[in-house]
């Protein structure tokens, strides 16, 4: 049985080994079918580099706030007797918006008002004794001392008097301190205390919002707060629209926050946007000069690299032309280039991995045209 498995094995080989030799000679004798490869050059998606650019555009996340807006606090102590609004209430300038409880002022201010007439009223008497004892020193009746003492009581009880009548009106001011009222036009934003509740002098208890626009608010990092100036144009992207609003940079802080160590940047807008709110967030965007220089902005598919080193290829009298380049910056979608480059310069953008340097390119995609280099 072994020896019968074994021939058929022997004869599917002689077999097998016959019909390779038959493809074999008919393929010489050019009775099979020849396949050529195709090496004509390959085509390329190209772009024309045009002026090298000295600035990025950046954009970091904003915020809408009021032009006009004032967190209120009293400036005196107490328990508040009354909330006059609510949030979002519109209200006039000078408007009571809350007061304190007025008792223990009006207490201070009836004990002063007494005090005030007791010091004039000792001020009177020193008065009378002055002028006694200065009429007695005409007829040498008195010594000199006598007249020096009823001077002085004179000017202690006059001083008694200016004082009495500062505190008087320092609880004055501080009566009128216990009423808060609106600084401008405006809506009410937001009412941190209630009824009954302890005010505390420079605590916000209320915030209120102008009626004189919106605004933005930018924190910029500390790389690029030294990029920005007073006067720069921006550009608003609100994440409720698809159109921009042309900014007007009006203020920079030099000081940097100590948590997040950016530097508060407000714009102006140069237009107000509709249906928006304080608290609202969006885009800016702002050019900014290029810290290394200038330098061509390519798209990302057009950068190859290859042991470590950046490149991109040039089509040159037809062929492919390796340059190399060093990045120096992003701008968005596209990255930003230096090196002997130059405006004019075909760049190719799509089917550079596939070429050598040197090689023979076909036709150019030249944006939307094709062009025989």
């Amino acid at each position: 049985m072994l020896d019968e498995t074994a021939m058929n094995i022997r004869r599917c080989r002689l077999a097998l080994c016959s019909s390779l030799a038959l493809v074999a000679l008919l393929w010489g004798c050019g009775q099979g079918p020849v396949i050529t490869a195709d090496k004509s050059p390959r085509p390329v998606k190209a772009m024309v580099l045009t002026q090298a650019q000295s600035s990025e555009t950046v954009s970091l996340p904003a915020i809408l706030e009021p032009v006009d807006q004032a967190q209120l606090a009293f400036r005196v102590a107490g328990p508040v007797q009354n909330v006059l609004v609510q949030e979002g209430q519109r209200v006039a300038k000078g408007e009571v918006l809350m007061h304190l409880d007025p008792h223990d002022f009006e207490v201070q201010i009836t004990e002063y008002q007494a005090r005030l007439l007791e010091a004039e009223a000792q001020a009177r008497q020193a008065r009378q004794e002055q002028a006694r004892v200065a009429a007695a020193g005409r007829d040498d009746a008195i010594a000199r001392v006598e007249l020096d003492r009823a001077n002085t009581a004179v000017e202690r009880t006059e001083a008694a008097v200016t004082i009495v009548e500062q505190r008087l009106q320092m609880m004055q001011d501080a009566l009128s301190y216990s009423v808060l009222r609106a600084p401008f036009d405006g809506v009410v934003s937001n009412i941190e205390i209630d009824t009954h509740e302890q005010a505390v002098p420079a605590l916000s208890v209320v915030t209120v919002h102008g009626d004189g626009g919106l605004q933005a608010r930018v924190d910029l990092p500390e790389q690029l707060a030294n990029r920005v100036h007073l006067g720069m144009a921006g550009a608003l992207l609100l994440s409720n629209s698809d159109s921009t609003i042309p900014t007007e940079v009006t203020e920079i802080s030099r000081s940097a926050s100590v948590l997040s160590r950016t530097f508060r940047m407000t714009a102006r807008l140069n237009r107000q946007p509709d249906n928006a709110w304080p608290e609202q967030t969006g885009l800016m965007q702002l050019s900014l000069a290029s810290p290394d220089g200038a330098g061509f902005l390519i798209p990302t598919s057009a950068l190859q690299s290859s042991g470590g080193q950046h490149y991109v290829a040039l089509v040159n009298d037809g062929r492919i032309e390796r340059v190399s380049v060093s990045v120096v910056g992003y701008d968005r979608d596209q990255v930003r280039v230096q090196g002997t480059l130059a405006p004019g310069n075909v760049l190719v953008v799509a089917g550079a991995p596939y070429f050598n340097d040197g090689d023979e390119v076909g036709d150019v995609l030249l944006g939307n045209q094709e062009a025989e280099l």
